[in-house]
């Protein structure tokens, strides 16, 4: 019986990869990863002899016809790894249909806990974290992103909750501007940016307050984004 594991990544800082992690780095002969180049990098700089690995590219457009491939593989007796280029994998990256499919099958599937940006925003915002939904990437059309903001105002009159959702930096000040149009300055939102990095910035406040931030912040259209909103009692 093989192994799949899923071992997350750091998403800024080499140094918060785990012990277990690089363990099983170190053992493992094959590697499934978004991007290939970037896993050596990661191999390199945690001083893992790549040599003799054999490193997969894994991505959303090939994942369906790698899945038989690597079952097949875990059938024949090898132990698999499958990484991010940052975070934890399954989590808005691909692995989810890989996991399903291993699930019906006798091999063991072992997740590695690790680094995430999820989290990290939720506790860094200082907003309400007992309940949370995160949400994937904020809709690119502001017809799309205005429907997704009344939904997340319907969902939270029945569950009260903080939403987290990722964003590209060159869209960040538009989408402030969609949810100042449906909330107003009534939502408390967070923009965590570069999170564990060097140049990490966390800002809160209303949509009004967050804009004329953006105004000033020269590292506003550069970096890993992710957006927290909180409809409720901004006291509270």
């Amino acid at each position: 019986m093989s192994t799949l594991y899923v071992i997350p990544t750091p998403i800024g800082n080499i140094g918060d990869i785990t012990i277990r992690a690089i363990e099983v780095l170190k053992k493992l002969e094959v590697l499934l990863s978004e991007d290939t180049r970037m896993t050596l990098k990661l191999l390199g700089l945690l001083e893992i002899d790549a040599k003799n690995k054999r490193l997969i590219k894994y991505f959303d457009h090939n994942e369906m016809n790698k899945v038989s491939e690597i079952t097949g593989m875990l059938d024949s007796g090898v132990d698999i790894g499958i990484v991010s280029d940052a975070g934890t994998p399954v989590i808005n990256d691909p692995g989810y249909k890989l996991i399903k499919a291993v699930r019906k099958t006798s091999h063991k599937i072992e997740v590695l806990p690790g680094a995430t940006s999820i989290t990290t925003a939720l506790v860094a915002s200082g907003l309400a974290p007992d309940k949370f939904s995160f949400i994937g990437y904020l809709p690119r059309k502001t017809g799309e992103l205005t429907r997704l903001l009344n939904s997340i105002k319907e969902a939270n009159s029945l569950i009260k909750a903080t939403y987290i959702a990722f964003e590209s930096p060159f869209r960040l000040a538009k989408s402030i501007e969609v949810m100042q149009d449906v909330y107003g300055d009534e939502a408390e939102i967070a923009i965590c940016k570069e999170l564990t990095k060097m140049h990490e910035e966390v800002h809160t406040g209303s949509a009004t307050e967050l804009l004329e931030i953006l105004k000033t912040d020269k590292y506003a259209t550069k970096g890993e984004i992710v957006i927290l909103i909180n409809l409720n009692n901004k006291n509270g």
